[in-house]
């Protein structure tokens, strides 16, 4: 079981809230509606969409809070998992390929002019400055960044600018530069393109850019989530979604314990034990102060409930 962040503040790597980004989502099901009305009829628009048209006879003028986004709670949750992991780099933002996919196919399906009665109508969303059309390109450009494996893989103009919190013609720039640190492109390439390698080292130099925690311990949002734990299974998850959530073995081989030993870690049957607790934090590279500190209120917690 993952743990969900709700950030409701703006993230400041992407400059808009998660909030715009659903709304613009319930634009882009006002604007499919629409196309179902053109090809099906009333009936059918109004089954997809979970409402009939407006006094206007069509859904693009109506208002994107009348959306259900329950109704298409798929895509909603990917778009949702996206933002974290493009934006708040954490290890509890996790995002797997198949959704990185999934948004590419959902974004090039959607409309490209909408409207009935003003069928050139382009919206936001229908251009490269659309916020899902953001999330879903950052998403992807993270992905090949840190979880692709694939150092064959080549990175846009487009995607680097989404990494770096730079507009695409500063980085367009930077490919210009005459200096030594230069970004270097691929000889030739049509559109430009940029290798893995070189990719990681400009990026690394960017002050905007906000790389992958490596220790757990500068993981902010994990740090404030073990913070704000308030029971022994919440905090318990995220031990073991920092282990790794098939890692019960291999974080029992590190301790010299046995499986037996961890599991109550990893589901929130653990008796508090300072020591313990303090060499979990060490192998997890997490603060270990903070760590038993927190390990220690949950536990007591839990039994002033229980008394």
């Amino acid at each position: 079981m993952q743990i969900k962040l709700h950030i409701c503040m703006r993230s400041k790597l992407a400059g808009f809230t998660k909030e715009q980004v659903l709304d613009e989502l319930r634009t882009i099901f006002l604007f499919e509606a629409d196309h179902v009305l053109i090809s099906s009829g009333p009936a059918k628009a109004e089954a997809f969409i979970g409402f009939p048209p407006g006094e206007k006879g069509e859904y693009v003028h109506e208002a994107p809070s009348k959306v259900d986004l329950s109704l298409f709670a798929n895509i909603t949750a990917s778009f949702e998992r996206a933002y974290e992991f493009a934006f708040n780099r954490s290890r509890l933002n996790t995002f797997g390929e198949h959704e990185v996919q999934d948004l590419q196919v959902f974004m090039e399906g959607t409309p490209h002019i909408g409207g009935i009665s003003s069928a050139g109508e382009q919206h936001r969303f229908m251009t490269p400055e659309g916020y899902c059309r953001m999330v879903a390109d950052a998403a992807l450009a993270r992905w090949k960044l840190e979880w692709a494996g694939d150092e064959s893989v080549t990175f846009t103009t487009r995607e680097l600018a989404l990494l770096a919190n730079m507009s695409e013609g500063a980085v367009r720039m930077a490919t210009s530069d005459k200096s030594e640190g230069r970004l270097k492109t691929i000889p030739g390439s049509k559109p430009v393109a940029v290798e893995f390698a070189e990719a990681k080292r400009w990026l690394s130099g960017r002050r905007g850019f906000i790389p992958w925690p490596e220790r757990a311990a500068d993981d902010r949002f994990l740090t404030r989530a073990i913070r704000d734990a308030e029971t022994p299974k919440v905090f318990a998850r995220l031990v073991h979604q920092v282990a790794g959530f098939e890692a019960a073995e291999k974080l029992a081989e590190k301790l010299g314990w046995s499986a037996a030993d961890v599991q109550p870690w990893f589901d929130g049957t653990f008796a508090f034990d300072a020591d313990r607790a303090g060499r979990i934090a060490k192998v997890l590279q997490l603060d270990v102060p903070m760590f038993v500190g927190k390990a220690l209120e949950v536990m007591l917690r839990s039994e002033g409930g229980r008394s």
